[in-house]
């Protein structure tokens, strides 16, 4: 009679196990280099509030903010190892899952957000098979903001005032180590994110080809002294996910996560169409600020840096990318 007790003991607490495991909610761990207070948190805080709702308890978003889960790479690399389900990445990050996801970057090619929509109109399936095949999915696409050269201490009003400088280049960057190189001379400082600060403080960085808003959530805007009011690239990227992570969940549930995140939203407008608006806006601040000296290329400049941009694409086109890729990049950006 004991032993049936007991059997019959084992049996329920093994059963309320089973019932309490299926029931727990599944935590979706998610990577950014975005501050929680800026335009991206905000945005990411609405699309975990809303699939924790819609969701019913079956999964929880959870946001990591500022680069605590490591370098884009390592996030990529993260999630390829099954020790992170997402990350909102640049075009550099996209790059470590397939080379071909940076040539949207290449030099003198993307110079105003219809050039970008028209890209992604004519070739987003082509991208997002690259990813695809990766075992990586496509939640969004995202923007970062229109590339300035800024400066610190010197004025670049051509190619050649940026021979014996020292820019930034974020990680092994081809394509700017690719313009750095055909103008000549030239010294690019390669780093991370987390050590740029440090680096434009001692004068190891110099100068830099980034984003307003970019520049202004990371703290580095008020560092330097002249800017160039062109625009000489765009910075993209996108939010993405291990299709592992996903495949994993119940199909309703998976569609909740996916379509809130295909939505992103700030205060009623699309994510990108509001960090398209704040980096213009970062950028009026920046030229608005006191001491910095602004700069127009004038039309002889643009010739020059055109020059100095073909040189580059040609360069990329063979070696790091497929020339066909950016050849039908360029010819759908016209």
């Amino acid at each position: 009679m004991v032993r049936k007790v007991l059997t019959g003991l084992g049996i329920g607490a093994a059963l309320l196990a089973s019932v309490g495991t299926a029931s727990a909610a599944k935590s979706l761990t998610i990577g950014t280099a975005a501050a929680p207070e800026s335009v991206w948190g905000t945005a990411f805080n609405e699309w975990k509030k809303n699939v924790e709702k819609d969701g019913k308890g079956a999964v929880t978003l959870d946001i990591k903010f500022g680069s605590t889960q490591g370098t884009e790479a390592t996030m990529v690399d993260k999630m390829k190892a099954g020790q992170l389900a997402g990350a909102a990445v640049t075009s550099s990050g996209l790059s470590k899952i397939n080379k071909g996801l940076l040539a949207m970057q290449v030099p003198g090619v993307m110079t105003d957000w219809s050039k970008v929509d028209k890209v992604r109109a004519a070739m987003g399936s082509e991208f997002e098979k690259m990813l695809s095949d990766n075992g990586i999915t496509l939640v969004t696409w995202g923007d970062v903001g229109y590339a300035h050269f800024l400066s610190k201490g010197f004025a670049v009003h051509t190619p050649d005032d940026l021979k014996g400088k020292n820019p930034w280049i974020y990680g092994d960057d081809p394509v700017l180590k690719s313009v750095y190189s055909a103008i000549g001379g030239v010294n690019p400082f390669s780093s991370e994110l987390m050590a740029v600060g440090s680096n434009i403080d001692n004068g190891k960085i110099n100068c830099m080809s980034i984003s307003a808003l970019a520049a202004e959530m990371l703290q580095w805007n008020s560092k330097y002294d002249n800017g160039v009011d062109a625009v000489n690239g765009i910075v993209v990227g996108a939010v993405v996910m291990s299709s592992d992570a996903l495949n994993g969940l119940p199909a309703d549930v998976k569609k909740v996560v996916t379509d809130y995140g295909k939505t992103l939203s700030y205060k009623g407008s699309s994510l990108s169409a509001r960090i398209r608006a704040e980096d213009a806006a970062a950028w009026g601040r920046f030229k608005g600020r006191s001491g910095v000296k602004m700069y127009t290329p004038t039309d002889d400049d643009k010739g020059k840096w055109a020059t100095v941009f073909k040189s580059s694409r040609d360069a990329l086109k063979a070696g790091t990318f497929n020339a066909s890729l950016v050849g039908r990049i360029e010819s759908n950006a016209k």
